[in-house]
């Protein structure tokens, strides 16, 4: 006879609270898991608000654009056991997109950038499906997927396959994947603009190894490294470079390759006299395009009985400029063959923190469905006063933004 939904809970609570994670970081260790596949069905629904701050008017032009990006998301997923070892899941996406982004950056008459908005009549959506699924030993897992996206200038193909293999009276674990995407990019009005391109592809592949250690009952300690290629077509083709003087834009030119790598470790501590466990994670980042950043992050999940969750955060960010970076081009410079006025390759550092809370309740009284709801909300401040790296001149375009989440899943 299986046992009721609210003792497995129990049963794996304190787990649970050592290995989920508020983070979203890249090379990330993979997700905990159990050795057989979920024995029950869950559905689940989300919704979240991502709204960028105007921009500041001194930070553009008389009269110009300074709205940005507003986008809602919804999410809808489904997974169920098809037999004792092995579950699948499907996961849909429908993202709407409206307002203004960064075209370029432009000198004004103190000799300070100042950025230049698209007009705020972009408007987009994405639609997302992904297909997952896992077969589990009695010593591991193997895990594969695919997925297929789709937007107004865009689609995507992408494939993975990832696993985990348990040591040591499985207190160690070895986790990996592999994974790639092919992507094509058909610009928007390429005739009015002659710097983009009609159509353009790219494919980036990607691998991670990670490590997971149970230190003790109460501890956890885990480490990963990521690697992802990307080829082909890496330039955005919306973004532009303006030449002092000469009052010519050029269009936004980056390398066809670029590499990147990520060292992750991340430490949980179960505090049980609380109730609560710290997680500390730092990962380093960098890559062939002169690019490195350090992330810092603290999250503290505090249960408050075995219904209600709160699950504050704080994390620091601070990267370095790439080299074919320019806020614009002098008068009389000759154009480099690569170069970019992207204020994402800038330097600069980032300062975000917020605060989720989940509640879980059950109606035994109709067909014992275990409920679980959650709100969050996150800021995110950015500015070169905050990076690491010297900054003499901040980009203008840098951005701030509020994330607002709600959800609901149920267990049945």
């Amino acid at each position: 006879m299986r046992r009721s939904r609210r003792e497995r809970r129990r049963e794996r609570g304190t787990l649970r609270a050592l290995t989920s994670s508020a983070l979203a970081l890249i090379g990330a260790a993979s997700k905990a898991s159990a050795d057989t596949a979920i024995d029950h069905y869950e559905a689940a629904y989300s919704f979240s608000n991502y709204s960028e701050d105007p921009l500041k008017s001194s930070k553009t032009i008389p009269g110009g654009e300074t709205q940005r990006y507003n986008i809602d998301t919804q999410q809808a997923s489904l997974a169920g056991p098809v037999t004792d070892w092995l579950d699948l899941g499907l996961v849909l996406t429908h993202e709407t997109m409206s307002g203004a982004s960064p075209w370029f950056t432009q000198r004004d008459a103190a000799g300070s950038p100042i950025q230049i908005m698209s007009g705020a009549t972009i408007s987009d959506t994405r639609n997302d499906l992904k297909l997952h699924g896992n077969y589990y030993t009695d010593e591991g897992r193997l895990g594969f997927g695919g997925g297929y996206s789709t937007e107004n200038d865009f689609t995507a193909m992408d494939f993975g396959v990832d696993g985990e293999r348990h040591f040591n009276e499985k207190n160690t674990t070895l986790s990996g994947g592999l994974g790639a995407s092919f992507d094509t990019i058909t610009p928007t009005d390429p005739q009015g603009f002659p710097t983009r391109p009609t159509q353009k592809s790219k494919q980036s592949y990607s691998g991670f190894l990670g490590l997971s250690q149970i230190i003790n009952r109460r501890s956890i300690l885990q480490a990963s490294f990521t690697y992802n290629f990307g080829n082909g077509y890496l330039s955005d083709p919306y973004k532009e470079v303006y030449q002092v003087g000469a009052q010519t834009q050029f269009g936004d030119f980056r390398p066809n390759q670029r590499h990147q790598f990520a060292f992750l470790v991340r430490y949980n501590r179960h505090l049980e006299e609380t109730e609560s466990t710290i997680h500390l994670t730092y990962q380093y980042y960098v890559d062939t395009w002169a690019i490195s950043s350090h992330t810092a992050e603290l999250a503290w999940y505090q249960n408050f009985g075995d219904s209600f969750q709160l699950a504050p955060h704080v994390r620091y960010y601070s990267q370095s400029k790439a080299d074919f970076y320019f806020a614009y081009l002098r008068q009389g410079a000759t154009p480099p063959d690569n170069m970019s006025s992207d204020f994402r390759l800038s330097a600069y550092g980032a300062l975000s923190f917020g605060i989720k809370a989940e509640y879980t309740f059950h109606t035994p009284w109709w067909r014992d469905i275990e409920w679980r709801t959650n709100a969050s909300v996150e800021r995110y401040l950015s500015s070169g006063d905050l990076s690491l790296a010297s900054v003499s001149v901040a980009a203008p375009g840098l951005v701030n933004f509020t994330v607002f989440s709600v959800g609901i899943s149920m267990a049945f």
